[in-house]
């Protein structure tokens, strides 16, 4: 599968779309930075992505059927895809809390904001934006901000170490796109079955839309999205390290 990195960038979800109006995605495919200036949360709020601090993927779904209904069974399957994935990598057990959060105990981990790309009134692509806490970072957070934590306060110091986050970031993007396969084909119902095993907290996953944006008619900038560059996997800080890992919001969502 295709990947595309990055240094530096505002949004991995904003510019797998600059990428999609640029017509340079023709698979499935998925986007990872090491850091985010303007990274998305749900409801416009912010998720704060420090540099080499965290994971923050967007994977790129190019739906078979443009007259797919996009419901919230997209968010269902990229929670069971993060819980497979992580609990492969890391052996944690997370659970998913209404409808989008990724949770450990009682404290947040990460997130997922799923964002449809409409043209001409079809469906060209599903983005599914995932954020997760890996290593201890200064983030400041708003005084009704559910507690965080990150892989790195929940796993032994050596496990950190030799934690592969570029294996882990490909395996989260099969998973999602295998995921999605089962919605594309009728089965909504088996998903959100699978879903409730693994949640914590009332289920308030009623048909909400996933979120959709229409594609821009505005011509593309000179020169088009940036330039993906190499990125590297995040080396742990020392155990000494100040602040907090998590979102600066309470939001389900992220990027």
């Amino acid at each position: 599968m295709n990947a595309f990195r990055f240094d530096t960038i505002d949004s991995t979800n904003e510019a797998a779309k600059r990428m999609i109006d640029a017509r340079q995605i023709h698979e499935p495919c998925y986007l990872t930075a090491r850091e985010q200036t303007a990274g998305k949360g749900s409801h416009g709020r912010i998720w704060l992505s420090p540099r080499d601090a965290g994971l923050y993927l967007s994977v790129v779904d190019l739906p078979p059927d443009p007259d797919v209904k996009v419901t919230s069974a997209y968010t269902l399957a990229a929670g069971i895809a993060c819980v497979e994935a992580i609990g492969e990598a890391t052996g944690l057990d997370v659970m998913l809390k209404p409808i989008n959060d990724l949770y450990v105990g009682r404290a947040k981990l990460g997130g997922i904001l799923v964002e449809a790309v409409i043209q001409s009134g079809r469906v060209t692509a599903l983005i599914t934006g995932i954020g997760i806490n890996v290593f201890y970072a200064d983030r400041p957070l708003g005084k009704d901000a559910v507690r965080p934590i990150c892989l790195q306060q929940l796993m032994p110091a050596p496990h950190v170490a030799q934690l592969d986050l570029a294996a882990l970031e490909e395996l989260l993007a099969e998973r999602v796109l295998s995921w999605n396969v089962r919605v594309h084909q009728g089965h909504a119902d088996d998903v959100r079955r699978v879903w409730q095993r693994h949640a914590t907290g009332p289920d308030a996953c009623a048909d909400s839309p996933v979120s959709s944006r229409s594609a821009s008619a505005e011509p593309h900038r000179p020169g088009g999205p940036p330039e993906p560059t190499p990125c590297r996997t995040a080396e742990p800080p020392s155990s000494t390290a100040a602040g907090s890992a998590g979102s600066a919001s309470t939001t389900a969502g992220r990027r």
